[in-house]
């Protein structure tokens, strides 16, 4: 496919970036302030030009063709681009700005980070605002290619040739349960700790996690009774059982003293994590993309 700029209309490759992102005729044309019958019309000047089908039609709604998505590797950057490119020229005074900036998050890091980045922006940015968008690592990493968060922040052990990143802070395991537990009391042994029924936080919602991978290696094992899919939960559940949870350490410490809960150095050998910041190069160089970098890594500097 061999065109000249001065052929093709270039809302055109809106309206691409728009259907490859919705999946949807309506949707997409909403999205970008078209009607159906002017979406409709623009997805068949599409066909016309690239000699291709681009979107059929399935019960998920539009699925691309592999020519739609050999030219969304190319449309979708060069789309983000232009957009950096027009906003750099805006001024940016975090005083008076009212911007919002759009942040991607797993929930620990919302947890840990969220409440000390708010108050450092009240202080700062008063007028800002945050839009979080969550999810797992691979939908972070989506949200963040097609723009629709300024940057992410989570454990990403991949790495992606066009991502960016900055080390925020490190985590530790630590272990807790409740100050009564009918077992555990001024200390915990491995003996103890194989011995009591545990509460497992698995984001892949099954019954085995890293720990009973390290176990596995020694020939031992421990009883799982419950597996839940977010952290929140867990003190809570920890609080009113005999239960026993391997947590983060930032997470536990926060809600040991309400709910009157015990906090143990794990009896095992167990690697922390690295919490990252990550943006798409072509921001790199953005103003105010740079003060939000900043005041986040700020931000973690404090907690």
């Amino acid at each position: 496919m061999n065109f000249s700029l001065n052929q093709i209309d270039l809302n055109l490759l809106v309206v691409f970036d728009a259907l490859m992102r919705d999946r949807h005729v309506t949707r997409a044309g909403e999205s970008i302030g078209l009607s159906q019958p002017a979406t409709s019309n623009a997805l068949a000047r599409l066909r016309y030009l690239t000699k291709d089908e681009l979107f059929i039609r399935a019960k998920s709604g539009l699925q691309p063709t592999p020519v739609a998505i050999a030219l969304a590797q190319q449309i979708q950057p060069a789309l983000q681009q232009i957009q950096i490119a027009l906003s750099s020229a805006e001024s940016f005074e975090p005083m008076t700005s009212d911007r919002v900036f759009a942040i991607g998050m797993t929930d620990y890091v919302e947890f840990v980070m969220l409440p000390p980045l708010l108050e450092k922006l009240e202080q700062i940015a008063p007028h800002a605002k945050i839009q979080i968008r969550t999810g797992d690592r691979q939908q972070l990493f989506d949200l963040l290619d097609n723009g629709k968060v300024d940057l992410i922040c989570g454990v990403f052990p991949e790495q992606i040739p066009w991502h960016q990143e900055q080390l925020l802070f490190q985590e530790q395991f630590v272990c807790v349960c409740r100050q009564n537990h009918s077992l555990i009391k001024d200390s915990l042994s491995l003996e103890e700790y194989l011995a009591t029924s545990h509460l497992l936080i698995s984001i892949k919602e099954d019954m085995v996690g890293r720990v009973d991978t390290l176990l596995a290696k020694q020939t031992l094992s421990r009883n799982i009774t419950i597996s839940i899919p977010h952290f929140l939960v867990a003190p809570s559940i920890l609080a009113r059982s005999d239960l026993i949870a391997t947590l983060a350490k930032r997470v536990a410490n926060s809600f040991a003293q309400d709910l009157h809960l015990k906090v143990f150095p794990c009896p095992i050998t167990i690697d922390g994590f690295s919490v990252f910041m990550r943006w798409h190069q072509s921001t790199r160089n953005h103003t105010t993309h740079k003060w939000l970098r900043n005041i986040l890594a700020a931000t973690a500097i404090s907690i």
